[in-house]
């Protein structure tokens, strides 16, 4: 009986000595868009599978992509967009898991809107930490001559009226202009993916060499995060504990109301369009769509395929 609880002990030791060591940064500072993560990390799915996940979040010198780039992170989230235009500039990125499957990126205005064409020639605020390459991508298809304006938070630029309109999340900034006490009518918000630009968002992606040396990890990885995003859209109230947590770690100063609006959209995000499923799948015609914009507006030197942006 000795021998054998010894044997067990050393096996229990080897196994965890060969665990693989991951670190996943998002692309954002802590908050519910990344619930599912904190889930996984929290309630040990990560460990359960037999890798060592420590979650680092990016700072304003040192985005999740520099981090990517150094060998830093090894798995990060962006907007499929983002990864485009990496990949465009010759890093080759490697979609292994998709989180959200709509685009919630808006245009919130001060004036009501008949149409996109009023903002032509209008000052809009725009993330100066990058995602607003559609933006980029409206303006230029539809002829706007935007004069953007890069915030890293855009209520005090919208509430002083120093911008026309701004971008924003629903799922965040729109939370965050509504906390300040700005009244909205529907004619004074443009969402992106009611007019021809329902690009997917997050997405969890590796670079293409570690995507070839590691696959069994990244496996893992990814069974656990779909395994933690779907015990926080079962258990709300108990992932909101598990994002707060996290936000006082790395002193984010926000609110549960916040956290539980986002967690809410969020969830709403990530279920197909068609099959209102939840996939975890980047979907082809999706790719298209992305590729096909970005290009026909001189944002690709050439079309990025399905098969080059996921994995085999």
């Amino acid at each position: 009986m000795k021998r054998i609880l010894i044997m067990t002990a050393v096996l229990s030791a080897c196994l965890t000595a060969v665990a693989q060591d991951i670190v996943f940064s998002p692309q954002w500072t802590a908050q519910a868009q990344f619930a599912g993560f904190y889930v996984a990390e929290a309630r040990g799915y990560y460990r359960k599978a037999g890798i060592n996940v420590r979650i680092d979040h990016p700072s304003a010198s040192n985005s999740c992509v520099h981090r990517l780039k150094t060998g830093t992170s090894q798995i990060v989230t962006m907007h499929l967009q983002s990864a485009m235009r990496f990949i465009n500039e010759g890093m080759p990125l490697i979609n292994v898991m998709q989180i959200i499957q709509n685009n919630s990126q808006m245009i919130v205005s001060h004036k009501p809107l008949k149409n996109i064409q009023e903002l032509r020639g209008k000052r809009v605020g725009c993330w100066k930490a990058g995602f607003s390459e559609l933006a980029f991508v409206m303006d230029k298809k539809f002829h706007l001559d935007i004069e953007w304006i890069p915030f890293v938070s855009n209520v005090n630029l919208f509430i002083s009226k120093a911008i026309d309109a701004t971008m924003s999340q629903s799922y965040n900034e729109f939370f965050q202009l509504k906390l300040a006490g700005q009244r909205f009518e529907d004619n004074q918000l443009i969402y992106l993916a009611d007019i021809g630009f329902n690009v997917p968002e997050d997405g969890v992606y590796v670079t293409a060499n570690y995507y070839r040396s590691h696959k069994a990890a990244i496996d893992k990885f990814v069974a656990a995060t779909r395994e933690g995003w779907e015990w926080a859209v079962q258990h709300p109230e108990e992932t909101l504990k598990i994002v707060m947590a996290q936000c006082r770690k790395n002193m984010v100063n926000t609110n549960l109301p916040a956290q539980r609006w986002m967690l809410q959209q969020i969830v709403k995000q990530m279920a197909d369009k068609k099959s209102g499923k939840r996939t975890y799948r980047l979907e082809p015609d999706a790719v298209e769509l992305a590729s096909r914009l970005m290009l026909d507006n001189g944002f690709l030197k050439k079309m990025i395929t399905y098969q080059q942006i996921t994995r085999p």
